[in-house]
Parts: structure tokens; C-alpha cells; sequence
């Protein structure tokens, strides 16, 4: 095991600096993995409309899987991090032993009872006709969930000792890799499987890039972190810490994946042949126009628990603040750009005969979102600020707040006006309201916590 790492410098030394160390490998992570996401789509798409529609109904579920690795790796990132600020790495390293393990048996429960109800299971999320098809792609999935989800919650750890382009290198090797494989498993020059294809190829990949992982923690020895199973035992604290971000962070993302599959049925009745299909996919094309804000999001946790170990408030507030302003000019770039050049970006997944009477609803939903995706930065930024101080429930309640107000505003114009154009109103005007309100929160929570510094009041790690 190595001594303090230059990354672990890194991450507790000047904020700005440490803020972009975190977040630039993580972007660059992030646009891979979303054009790969991207690229998947565009090959799915060769398949028809019914293809890009089971993977509509199919994603949401999808989602709640891997919140659950995602819930566990920003919790055990909070933590970490900020055992690492305090100093004691003893219980930084058994943290981390501690969410791997964790992550493993959640998996394999997981798993295993997605396995037998997954047919009834889209049945009842209203895949009607798609159910077969929706299965085909899911079951890959479930089999490759315990190596893959293992890979997402060890990414996390690197990043919480401020490893932020390992983690990068291993996420570019599986987006790369499933690119690759697409094609092959696909279609019939190769393997000939279809949308199943599509799902193995995606598994195979993520799983890959766990052994490069498992390389880095357990023979390279050049890692801050050791995570050692020879001494492991459950820790009622450790589980605490992780727990405590962890499972808000995990329930988030359930929230978006139920509003998701409810919006699937809303849609249905919006416009019953294209509405799944047109919904999913714009909103593929504009993660990846958001991932630069999300990239800033999760990098703030590691390096404000940090600076909270460390009892270095101030550079909490300066990490803050250098989030929020440095992506908004980024992003006001960006969405002039996406706005004019919405139809292009559109075609890409709308180029073959059965796809292409979805486009003007694409086109026009990708150019009204750049209207509420100017106000996201603050609202991921703070979300990201609750998990570092252990707030979790905070950031779920904004989650829940925002989506909340989304199914019926953007249901009721859309089923009223029977149009795709009104949903998407719907869908701007809801994000706009829940982002200024979590933001605003955050501002009170930031300015609570800057009137602590004369009082230094003492770390409520696991409360």
C-alpha cells in the first residue's frame, strides 16, 4: 500500500484545482459512456421502432439497477472522502471493503428476482406488444448485474481518493469495447442476436472493465485505498456512512425511473404509437448534452466530504460556487449550439424508414429543453453539496420535488392537447420549478453551514 498519492494531495489541497482534477476525467468518462449510450441507440434503431420502444420501457428498470451500485458508490465516495480529510484511513479502507460487499449480495438478490418477474413485471408497465422484446434485452442484463454493478461502486471509490482518470481509463475501455461488440452481436454478419445482442454486448463490456478495476485494488499497489475482505465484518457505522447518502442517492434515481415508467403510460395516451419512443430517446440525446453538468455534480461530493473532514469550510463555499458558475457559461455555450443544430443531432436516430415520422416531436423537444437545462447546473451542483455533507435526504427531497411536479403538469398538457409538443412544455416548466427550489435550499444550507466556522462545530459523520 502506498503513501499519500498525489491525487490524494490533490483533492485536499487548493478547491478549484481540485475540482477540476475530479471533474474533467469524469466528463470525458461521462461522453464516452453517453455516445457509446448514443451509438447503442443508433444500432437498435436499424431494428425498427418496436427495438427502440422496448428499450424505452426497458430503460427506466434498467436505471433502478444500477441507482442501487450508483446509491452505494456516492455513499461509500461521501464517506470515504471524508475519513480521508479527518486522517484515518483505517476506516476509509474498510469502508470501501464494506460497500464492495455490500454491492455483491444486493446484486445477486436483485437479480435473481428480477429474473422470474420480469415478464409480468413489463406487463404491468404497459409494454403491451413489447413485452417479448423487452425481455429479450433484460435478461442479459440480470445475468452480468453482479460483476457489472461491482465495477460502478469500485469507480466511485477511485474517485473518492481523488483517482478520478482510473476511473475514467476503465469506463472508456467498457464504452469502447461495447461499441466494438455492437455490431457483431447485432446483427446477422456476426452473431445475429438481435436486441439481446445489443444488452450481452453492453454486460460483457461493463464486466471487463470491473477486472481492470479489480487489477488496480488488488495486484497494482498504487492505489491510496486497500480493500482488504481477509479482515472484513459487518459494521453497523461504516454502514451508517454509507448508507446514510447512499440510500437517499439510490432512491433518487428509483424516483426517475418510476416518474419514467409512469410517463411511458402517460405517453401512450399522448400518442399511442410513438410517444415511448420519441420520449426515451430525446431524453438520451439531451444526458448527453447535460453530462458536463453531471460531471461537476458528482465531482463536487468528494471534494467538499474532504474539505469537510478537514473542517476547511471555506473551501466548500469556493468549490460551490466555482461549480455552479464555471458549467452555466459552459453550458449557455452549448445549448446554441444544440438548438441549431437540433435537426442534425435528430437524424442520427431517426434515419431509417420506420424511425423517421418521429422526428419533427424529437426536434422540437431536444430545442425546448435547452431552456430548462440553463437552470440544471445549480440544482445538480447542490444536489451534489448535500451528498458531501451527508445530507442525503436533502438531495432526495429535491429529486422528489422536482419529478413530483412533473408527471401532472406534463401529463395533463399533453392527454389535454393530445400533443407531444405540449408534454414537452410540461417537462420545462416542471424542471425549471423543482431546480429553482433545490437551488435556493442550498443556499440556506450552504450559508448555515459558513456560520459554523467560528464555532468549528464537530463532524456528525454518522449521524
Amino acid at each position: 500500500m502506498v503513501e499519500k498519492t498525489k491525487d490524494v494531495e490533490t483533492l485536499l489541497g487548493n478547491p478549484k484545482k481540485a475540482m477540476l482534477a475530479m471533474a474533467i476525467p469524469v466528463i470525458i468518462s461521462m461522453v464516452v459512456q453517453n455516445a457509446n449510450n448514443l451509438i447503442d441507440t443508433a444500432w437498435v434503431a436499424g431494428l425498427g421502432t418496436s427495438a427502440l420502444a422496448a428499450v424505452g420501457f426497458a430503460f427506466p428498470l434498467f436505471f433502478i439497477i444500477i441507482s442501487v451500485a450508483n446509491g452505494i458508490g456516492i455513499g461509500s465516495s461521501s464517506a470515504i472522502a471524508r475519513f480521508i480529510g479527518m486522517g484515518d484511513r483505517e476506516s476509509a479502507n474498510r469502508t470501501a471493503g464494506q460497500a464492495v460487499i455490500l454491492t455483491v449480495v444486493l446484486s445477486i438478490i436483485i437479480g435473481a428476482i428480477l429474473f422470474f418477474v420480469m415478464e409480468p413485471l413489463f406487463t404491468l408497465l404497459g409494454a403491451g406488444d413489447y413485452v417479448q422484446d423487452c425481455v429479450d434485452y433484460f435478461t442479459p442484463v440480470v445475468l452480468t448485474m453482479p460483476v457489472a454493478l461491482t465495477g460502478v461502486v469500485m469507480a466511485n471509490i477511485l474517485r473518492s481518493e481523488g483517482a478520478s482518470r482510473k476511473a475514467m481509463y476503465s469506463q472508456i475501455l467498457s464504452a469502447v469495447l461495447n461499441i466494438i461488440l455492437d455490431p457483431f452481436f447485432i446483427y446477422d454478419y456476426g452473431l445475429g442476436w438481435g436486441l439481446a445482442g445489443a444488452a450481452w454486448a453492453t454486460g460483457i463490456s461493463m464486466s471487463v472493465s470491473t477486472l481492470l478495476l479489480i487489477y488496480w485494488y488488488f495486484f497494482s499497489g498504487k492505489t491510496y485505498l486497500r480493500i482488504d475482505f481477509n479482515r472484513f465484518r459487518l459494521d453497523k457505522e461504516l454502514d451508517k456512512a454509507i448508507f446514510r447518502v447512499g440510500f437517499p442517492a439510490s432512491l433518487e434515481m428509483v424516483v426517475v425511473s418510476v416518474v419514467s415508467m409512469i410517463a411511458n403510460v402517460l405517453l401512450v395516451q399522448v400518442d399511442p404509437e410513438n410517444g415511448v419512443a420519441i420520449y426515451s430517446t430525446t431524453w438520451k440525446i439531451i444526458q448527453v448534452v447535460m453530462i458536463p453538468i453531471m460531471g461537476m455534480g458528482s465531482s463536487i461530493v468528494p471534494v467538499c466530504a474532504a474539505a469537510y473532514g478537514l473542517r476547511k469550510f471555506d473551501n466548500i463555499k469556493v468549490s460551490y460556487r466555482f461549480a455552479i458558475f464555471s458549467i452555466t457559461a459552459i453550458m449557455a455555450v452549448i445549448l446554441v449550439i444544440v438548438a441549431f443544430a437540433a435537426d442534425y443531432i435528430v437524424m442520427l436516430f431517426t434515419y431509417s424508414d420506420s424511425t423517421a415520422a418521429l422526428r419533427p416531436d424529437m426536434t422540437y423537444g431536444l430545442r425546448l429543453s435547452c431552456l430548462f437545462i440553463i437552470f440544471v447546473p445549480w440544482g445538480f451542483v447542490t444536489a451534489g453539496l448535500f451528498q458531501s455533507l451527508g445530507m442525503g435526504f436533502k438531495s432526495l427531497i429535491g429529486t422528489f420535488f422536482r419529478n413530483l411536479i412533473l408527471l401532472p403538469i406534463a401529463g395533463f398538457l399533453g392527454i389535454y392537447y393530445g400533443s407531444m409538443e405540449m408534454f414537452w412544455v410540461g417537462v420545462v416548466i416542471a424542471e425549471i420549478v423543482g431546480t429553482l427550489v433545490i437551488g435556493v435550499w442550498g443556499l440556506f444550507v450552504l450559508a448555515s453551514l459558513m456560520r459554523q466556522r467560528r464555532g468549528d462545530v464537530p463532524s456528525q459523520l454518522y449521524s
